[in-house]
Order: C-alpha cells, then sequence, then structure tokens
C-alpha cells in the first residue's frame, strides 16, 4: 500500500486495497488524523502514523494489518533469539512460562529471553532516578513512562512540549535488545550480522527499535512479530509438549532465558509498572483517549504534585494490544493466576543496578529534543496566514464534521485543500450550497 504522496508502505500497518470499501470508520478512530479516503480507498500520511493499531481493531474487513517481519530465517544458519513480552504468557492460561519459552525453541529460535528480568532493572533504576530528582529537579513532574512507544510517538505529533517530561532511562525492550546482543556476540564470538532479534510483541508500535535509542552504533538486525503471527504454531508446539510423556526441561542457558517471577506478568496490565516502582506519588492511566485526555491536562501544568504517570494507550494495558490473539479480559484473568502461582520477587541485586545507573548503562545517548526525530518526517506546518485561510475555508464549509470528503473533519479537510491534497468539490456541504471549486480556490489565492 502507498501513502498519499506516493511513499513506501507505513513501516506500522498495511493497507489491502483490495479488501478495503472506503467505509470511512478508520479516518474517524485515528488519534493523529493519518488516514483518508481517496478514490474511495483508505490511504496513509505515513509522516502522522504512531502505530497505536486503533485502524487495525475497527476495521471490519480486515483491510488493515501490521507491518511484522517474516519469519523465514529460523533454520538459517544465524543465531536466532526471541525477545518476550511477558504478555505473551498471558495468551496460554494454565501454561507455564517456562513451558512457552521451550516451545519458542521448538519453534526453531536458537534462543528465547524472557524481558521480565530487564523489567525489575528498569524499575530499579526508575525508583533511583526519581530519589535523584528530587533532590536535583532536573526533569520536571510528572515523568511521564518511556515504556509505551505509542505514547511517546503521541507525545512528539501532539504535545511535543512534554518531551521534557518523558523518563529518560532506557525502555525495558531498548535495555534488553542491547544487552542480549552484546552477551550473546561476545558467548558465540560472532558479529552483529550474524545474530537476529526479533521482539514477541502485542502491537504494531513496535516494529523494531530505533537505532539511537540503543546508543551510539544501534543494532541493525532487529524485527518484530506480532503474538498472532505465531499464535497457532506455538500452540501446536506447546500442546506437543504437554502430550509427550518426557519431562520437559527449560534448557535455559541464561539467567535471563527463564521467567521465575510474575512481576513481568502483572506489568502487561494496566497498573503494574506503576505499582512496580513502589512510589506513592504514582498515576496508571489506560486507553488512547484517556491517554490524550491526561496528556492535555499535564500540558495545562496539573498533576506536577505527582512523580511518576504509567501511561499505556490500550485498554487494560499490553494485554489489550491489537495484535494479541486472546480476550484482553480472558489474558487478565490468565496473568494474574499466573503471577500468584509464580510470586512475585527479585532477582537482581541492587547494588549491582546501582554500579550499572553510576555508569550511564541505563541511559540512551538520545536528549528529549532529539525524540522528535523518532517520529519520522514531520508534516509541513502552516503560517500564520495560511492558518487564516484554512479558518475562512472551515467557515465556508460550515459542515458537521461528518468525514464523507474522504478526511476526519472539517479542519483536517481544510487543511488538505490548502496542501493540495483534496478538491473542494469532494465536500457534500458545498455541494448542496452550491458553492464551487473556485469561490473556495479565491480565498486561498487572496
Amino acid at each position: 500500500m502507498k501513502d498519499e504522496k506516493g511513499g513506501p508502505a507505513h513501516c506500522f500497518v498495511h493497507f489491502e486495497s483490495d479488501l478495503c470499501t472506503g467505509c470511512g470508520h478508520c479516518i474517524k478512530r485515528c488519534p493523529t488524523k493519518a488516514i483518508r479516503v481517496r478514490n474511495n480507498k483508505a490511504v496513509i500520511r505515513h509522516s502522522l502514523c504512531i502505530g497505536c493499531g486503533e485502524c487495525i481493531r475497527i476495521c471490519e474487513n480486515g483491510a488493515i494489518t501490521a507491518s511484522t517481519s517474516e519469519l523465514d530465517s529460523l533454520h538459517s544458519d544465524k543465531i536466532t533469539i526471541a525477545l518476550v513480552s511477558p504478555v505473551l504468557y498471558s495468551q496460554f492460561p494454565g501454561v507455564l512460562p517456562k513451558d512457552v519459552l521451550l516451545g519458542l525453541k521448538n519453534m526453531g529460535f536458537t534462543h528465547a529471553v524472557d524481558m521480565s528480568y530487564y523489567f525489575e532493572m528498569f524499575q530499579w533504576a526508575t525508583a533511583e532516578y526519581i530519589s535523584r530528582n528530587r533532590k536535583t529537579g532536573e526533569s520536571p513532574w510528572p515523568l511521564i513512562s518511556p515504556v509505551c512507544p505509542v505514547v511517546l510517538r503521541l507525545i512528539v505529533c501532539r504535545f511535543p512540549s512534554l518531551l521534557p517530561h518523558v523518563h529518560p532511562i532506557m525502555r525495558p525492550v531498548a535495555l534488553m535488545a542491547r544487552d542480549v546482543m552484546s552477551q550473546f556476540k561476545a558467548h558465540y564470538k560472532i558479529e552483529d550480522h550474524d545474530i537476529l532479534l526479533y521482539y514477541i510483541n502485542p502491537c504494531p508500535s513496535k516494529m523494531g527499535i530505533p537505532k539511537k535509542e540503543l546508543g551510539q552504533g544501534g543494532i541493525h538486525s532487529t524485527g518484530a512479530l506480532g503474538i498472532n503471527d505465531i499464535y497457532a504454531e506455538l500452540s501446536r508446539q506447546i500442546k506437543h509438549t504437554e502430550k509427550s510423556d518426557k519431562i520437559p526441561f527449560a534448557q535455559a542457558g541464561f539467567e535471563y532465558e527463564q521467567c521465575t517471577s510474575g512481576g513481568g506478568l502483572l506489568w502487561s496490565m494496566s497498573g503494574g509498572e506503576a505499582e512496580a516502582t513502589g512510589l506513592d506519588k504514582t498515576l496508571a492511566v489506560a486507553g488512547l483517549n484517556e491517554t490524550i485526555t491526561y496528556l492535555e491536562k499535564i500540558e495545562l501544568g496539573l498533576f506536577n504534585d505527582i512523580e511518576y504517570i504509567e501511561f499505556r494507550t490500550c485498554r487494560e494495558g499490553c494485554i489489550g494490544g491489537a495484535l494479541n490473539a486472546v480476550d484482553k479480559y480472558l489474558a487478565k484473568s490468565a496473568a494474574l493466576k499466573m503471577a500468584k502461582t509464580l510470586g512475585v520477587g527479585t532477582r537482581l541485586n541492587r547494588e549491582r543496578v546501582l554500579r550499572l545507573y553510576d555508569s550511564n548503562w541505563f541511559f540512551p545517548k538520545i536528549s528529549p529534543q532529539e525524540l522528535k526525530k523518532l517520529g519520522g518526517k514531520k508534516e509541513k506546518t502552516f503560517s500564520f496566514d495560511e492558518l487564516r485561510k484554512i479558518e475562512e475555508i472551515v467557515g465556508i464549509i460550515d459542515g458537521k464534521d461528518c468525514g464523507a470528503c474522504g478526511s476526519p473533519d472539517c479542519r483536517t479537510f481544510a487543511e488538505d485543500i490548502l496542501r493540495g491534497d483534496a478538491s473542494p468539490h469532494e465536500c457534500v456541504y458545498l455541494k448542496i450550497r452550491g458553492i464551487t471549486d473556485e469561490n473556495i480556490l479565491k480565498k486561498i489565492k487572496s
């Protein structure tokens, strides 16, 4: 699928033209107004897409899918490593995490790494940063969790003034990718290109990890697989293990290839991260609309008495991700039961984590302002004169934000006209009142 400027398909979602009916449901759901309907087909402005997956959820025809990696290298001569979000465990009620990890190895992955280990590292580092920030005031309150990449892109796109509030510790998935790559390179005595990392994830926003986020050099061989991409085959492997008389062993060669604590499962749900910090002045917000509402409130100067806010744009947290295979409430029930079975403990020595903290191991080589570049190429900004013309066009249209023109609302349609991406005759309200293209074009040229 091409975007409406003729550029390449976007890295987060893919639109299948043959299946699209041009119903327009997706243009209303998109929080950044990245989608239009042109010639009765949905198209995307890739510079505005944040990978939230709302369009995937709303499309009844299956015309929108996540742009995940192809799983065609498991039997190659490369070392293939699955980076596992604990959300994956919630998709298999009653199955122990060790059997899920073993199932991934039976699928052909050389190693399967549990992210829970890095969640724990992140929470230790977060608690330390907040403790020091109370004295230094280096970052403004409240700190905003960097864990959900949709939130980061949403801030870049719609709330750039809040970038200084973004917690500067590297996200757990970035910590994991960098550390795992480093350790396995040393273990096998090989180079980056000999290792392929696949992040098994619940949403389209996590398609790979930006190189800048990983520090100097970055990691080139990262890809992503939706949980729904591997669910059928992984289920088959798990059932095969369950039916076998042979007692299965996790076959873990490294500590982070095991899941011995239920803490990571709690992170998959809304509130799990905030609870793990052990701090009193925290808040957890879940849901795209709720996230936008609270970001607007922070922008207005509210909640500066809160130290840390966990945002998740998916309802119920990551277990509500668009690429999951199981209903979010069933997944939540399974996660809570498994967390209770495993217990919530700690595997890390705090002193060791603090040594890493003081060596800047947790901090990416990227400033808050450089986070803007993670959003990709930006849209053209309008001059004051152009903004005046847009307001005049909106006044002439005097519509109802119906979306029949193919743009999500009247103001966006007016902006598209000024950019030359839409024609006034596409508005039904202008047609009804007999207002011609010439009337609008005169306003633009005046």
